[in-house]
């Protein structure tokens, strides 16, 4: 509560309708003094409904206020929640990738030998070891330099231009010497530029007996990083500002330097949750996140914010205005003020319809009253278009919400997997250089030969867990190496698809790879998956001498990918190829290859008996991934979240206006009172009607079943009466439920104008009293009276806003509706 007061003066659309509802509040106020002052008597009946609607209608404009400041916070802190866990979140994936490439190229042998040389053998191997770096670094393009270096700190051999740089005294060195896996370090460090703070990724390289002959440090670029991340998960906002913090709440990197400068420290709320902070002077909405972590891998420990002004934080976001009408959410709040909102109108349609009902039909001492009525009307109906407009606001903004998650959830998926698949194109290519890899396939197959590359191969999937197997092939695409054998029948001896030994074969040089299309191969246990393929070549040679095929786990992985973009929350995820088939799903129920049983062209779909919100963005690439390599595998990620159970009864029959035509003749008009069961309008003659009253108080009695509902007490000459209630929609056939909010009692006599009361009737809701020209009646045949049989006994036309220019209304025969009450038949 105390952060909306805050935040309140900032929502200009909110406090119009705080200032709208208030001036309806003080409407009221006038209407219950002027009816208490100008016709006390004749309004005795209404007065105390007219003061419940009051207080009813300001305890709703507190709520409504503070339920639509809520939602507008918490739009935005949504779309800065978002910003904020995406960046970190896609920063750690892309940092756990790095962790295993550094593992993996501390025991490349093109290294080992070059650390183990003596100076005048390095000497001579450098030409081709910078070519085998600069070879990776073309691969592998989220690095800008990489580094060897002797285990005393002496720099053996670096990418980048020579910047004098001797020895090394960064603290990296050591800890990597001690530790048997990979370091990860954020600081100033003399293997930067100008001695600037780097991130590092720094391994050990031991020779055959387990020494440390040398260290091997890769400098990611991480600004040049952050920065494709940022301008991804803000699509051009210009608005809000990112940065990456470090454990002391320090900016290391930031979207806008000249905003919010490096080194800067910043206030942090709750992880998660908004907060109002203040830099520079500024006060901020701000949302904080920590990594989730993947696979076991937490990052260095950093944390992202994103950050509006609160001078901007509530401009522009959706069109107020409404929602479509057949869309109900799954919010406790907006249904429960929704519930309020009709319990409103339902008591003001039944106090003004009593209210005509004591002023009668054209009774001159009874024009006070009416007038009082008539303004009760008016302000009924100013009520409830401002709430429904309010409400409309409320909806459109939980509707923009869940639509905002549900796109920003399938970007994120599909940046996800195009990340991890630029990692795939990167690994094949690099592992065809291999020389073990190179040697092998360029030489006659020998099994202690074949064996060791095996070897190789199992390493390296020891260490890249997302790949199913490893595969190597000669140039006639025999299988020499796998690094894990096929549940059935062995691979190794056996012939790979034509179709994939040519695409090896045919590419031109170190940095193109193929990758066959999306389905099932030997190669993947008849699992549809994606198998990269890149060419090898003869040590020293262009020539083709066999392949490597790397077949990814895209049933586990894409699965995994998928849940986690989706999270707790109740929906499905899905990657779709061009076509709308799926290629993996969160929910095991949509096969790989079958067609994604949701309209994709759609913003809102009906999906078991439920309304989603749904989002399709084509995965558009990664760096120089789908976007210079010509290739484009035209997936697209799906996100559908639940708003909703299926409501087709969203829109209330009762809110329609309903007006008498003109009678021919002033003299010859009936009083009718019209009212609700299910989807048709009933009416009684004014006469046979004596109260409408809410359904407290109905037990069930003896005789109580089919068209018989129980009993009620209603008032009579300060006394009381038990009377027994007949149910509407039993009378006339309709047999699935009734929304929570219908239910009104009808009181009626025993005869038409006594005023005795002598049983009831549950209708769902009253709609008004009309005077009716007599040429608008006209009396219906038996044949024609449909579900309500003998109880119709003729058809009212009117005048309606509702669908169609007029509205049909089926006058009931109230002394038929007494015999099945148990009444005796009129003399």
């Amino acid at each position: 509560m105390a952060l909306v007061d805050d935040l309140l003066p900032h929502m200009r659309r909110v406090l119009a309708v705080d200032r709208d509802l208030h001036d309806l509040s003080l409407l009221w106020q006038m209407i219950e003094a002027s009816s208490a002052i100008a016709c006390p008597e004749q309004a005795d009946t209404i007065l105390p409904t007219l003061s419940q609607t009051r207080e009813n209608f300001t305890g709703l404009q507190t709520r409504l206020v503070q339920q639509l400041a809520e939602e507008h916070i918490a739009e935005v802190g949504d779309e800065l929640a978002s910003i904020a866990q995406c960046t970190i979140d896609i920063l750690v994936r892309n940092l756990f990738e790095r962790t295993a490439d550094v593992g993996f190229l501390a025991t490349d042998d093109v290294l080992r030998a070059f650390c183990e040389a003596d100076p005048a053998r390095q000497a001579a191997l450098m030409p081709a070891l910078r070519q085998h770096l600069y070879e990776y670094r073309e691969k592998y393009t989220v690095y800008d330099d990489i580094v060897l270096l002797a285990p005393g700190g002496q720099v053996l051999a670096r990418l980048v231009a020579d910047d004098g740089l001797a020895s090394s005294a960064d603290a990296i060195v050591a800890q990597a010497l001690k530790t048997a896996g990979y370091v990860e370090r954020y600081a100033a460090s003399d293997l930067a530029p100008a001695q600037r703070a780097a991130l590092l990724y720094a391994h050990r390289i031991c020779n055959d007996d387990g020494q440390a002959v040398g260290v091997l440090v890769l400098r990611f670029r991480c600004e040049d990083e952050l920065q494709r991340i940022f301008q991804s998960v803000s699509d051009q906002r210009t608005h809000l500002a990112i940065s990456l913090m470090d454990v002391q709440q320090r900016v290391i990197i930031s979207s806008d330097e000249a905003h919010l400068p490096l080194g800067a420290r910043l206030e942090c709320g709750e992880p998660g949750k908004v907060a109002v902070t203040v830099f520079g002077g500024r006060e901020y909405l701000s949302v904080t996140c920590s990594t989730r972590g993947y696979q076991g891998y937490g990052g260095p420990g950093w944390s992202a914010q994103a950050m509006v002004s609160l001078l901007t934080a509530f401009r522009g976001g959706h069109e107020s205005g409404g929602t479509r009408d057949n869309v109900a959410l799954d919010n406790a709040h907006l249904q429960r003020i929704q519930s309020d909102v009709d319990a409103i109108n339902r008591n003001l349609r039944r106090v003004v319809w009593n209210g005509r009902l004591t002023a009668g039909a054209r009774a001159g001492s009874q024009a006070q009253l009416k007038a009082v009525l008539a303004q009760v009307n008016i302000a009924g109906a100013r009520t409830r278009d401002r709430v429904a407009m309010a409400i409309g606001d409320l909806y459109s903004t939980a509707l923009a919400r869940a639509s905002h998650q549900a796109r920003e959830l399938a970007r994120l998926a599909a940046d996800i997997m195009d990340r991890n698949l630029y990692e795939r194109a990167n690994d094949c290519r690099w592992w065809a250089l291999s020389p073990v890899l190179q040697r092998t396939l360029a030489e006659p197959a020998t099994p202690a030969a074949d064996e060791a590359l095996a070897g190789v191969l199992r390493h390296i999937n020891g260490l890249y867990t997302v790949y199913s197997r490893l595969v190597a092939f000669d140039a006639e695409g025999r299988v020499r190496a796998v690094s894990a054998e096929s549940s059935g029948a062995p691979l190794t001896g056996t012939t790979v698809d034509a179709a994939l030994c040519q695409l090896a074969l045919g590419l031109p040089d170190s940095q193109r790879y193929g990758v066959l299309p999306f389905g099932p191969s030997s190669l993947s246990d008849g699992q549809p998956t994606y198998i990269y393929v890149a060419g090898v070549r003869a040590p020293g040679s262009q020539m083709p001498v066999g392949g490597i095929a790397i077949v990814f786990n895209a049933a586990r992985e894409f699965h995994a990918m998928l849940t986690d973009v989706l999270g707790d929350r109740v929906g499905v995820a899905a990657f779709v190829d061009a076509d709308g088939r799926v290629v993996a799903a969160s929910d095991e129920r949509y096969a790989v290859g079958a067609a994604l049983p949701l309209d994709l062209r759609q913003a809102i779909v009906e999906h078991d008996g439920a309304h989603l919100t749904l989002a399709a963005v084509g995965a558009g690439g990664y760096r120089e991934f789908k976007h210079s390599d010509g290739y484009d595998n035209g997936i697209r990620a799906v996100v559908a979240l639940r708003l909703g159970t299926l409501e087709r009864r969203q829109v209330s029959m009762t809110d329609a206006v309903l007006r008498a035509l003109p009678p021919a003749n002033r003299e010859r008009v009936r009083d009718l009172a019209l009212f609700q069961i299910g989807p048709s309008r009933y009416a009684l003659p004014l006469e046979t009607v004596l109260d409408a009253r809410p359904p407290l108080g109905l037990v069930r009695g003896p005789g109580a079943g089919g068209s018989m509902l129980g009993l009620l007490e209603v008032p009579h000459e300060g006394g009381s009466l038990i009377v027994p209630v007949l149910c509407g929609r039993q009378l006339t056939h309709i047999h699935y439920p009734a929304r929570e909010t219908d239910g009104v009692i009808l009181v009626l006599p025993a005869a038409p104008g006594l005023r005795r009361p002598a049983f009831a009737l549950r209708v769902d809701d009253v709609n008004t009293v009309l005077e009716v020209g007599e040429e608008h009646i006209q009396p219906m045949a038996a044949d024609w009276r449909g579900a309500a049989g003998r109880l119709v006994s003729g058809i009212v036309r009117i005048d309606s806003t509702g669908p169609g220019a007029t509205a049909l209304v089926q006058l009931m025969e109230f002394a038929a509706l007494g015999q099945v009450a148990g009444l005796p038949a009129p003399d």
